[in-house]
């Protein structure tokens, strides 16, 4: 073996020794992320005809300016359609405010829901979209 190739092999032996220790120490080389903040924690579960359930909804956090942050109100499922507020739509899985407006416009104008067929007249609301939203909701 000569002067090159033993260079290179101790090289090679270092860095694998190098490697090998940082493996071993309990230290962790990357700082791992203990905390982080969510902008919104919703706990949904399957519904039961027969149980309501609740649905906590934490203040809105935002890193770029606190003072915007909005109290969220306690929703309790299932919500009527024909009577939900802006707030109640937006807290069903895949509703946000613009679709909520088109629910209660399209709601206003035609006289209320009373099946999924009616709900799926609204823009934006497909199939996929109508059997999750259909499990938080009731016609009445």
């Amino acid at each position: 073996m000569n002067k090159p190739e033993k260079k290179a092999l101790l090289l090679f032996l270092f860095l694998f020794g190098i490697g090998f220790l940082i493996r071993l120490l309990p230290i962790e080389p990357v700082p791992a992320i203990e905390e982080f903040s969510v902008e919104e924690k919703v706990s949904l579960q399957k519904m039961d005809p027969e149980l309501e359930k609740k649905v906590e909804l934490e203040p809105q956090k935002s890193i770029s300016s606190p003072k915007k942050s909005k109290k969220r109100t306690e929703v309790k499922f299932p919500i009527s359609i024909n009577k939900a507020s802006i707030e109640e739509l937006c807290a069903l899985k895949g509703v946000g405010p613009k679709l909520a407006e088109k629910i209660i416009a399209y709601r206003e104008s035609v006289g209320g829901f009373k099946t999924a067929s009616d709900l799926q007249k609204v823009s934006g609301i497909g199939d996929k979209k109508s059997k999750n939203i259909l499990q938080y909701i009731i016609f009445d």
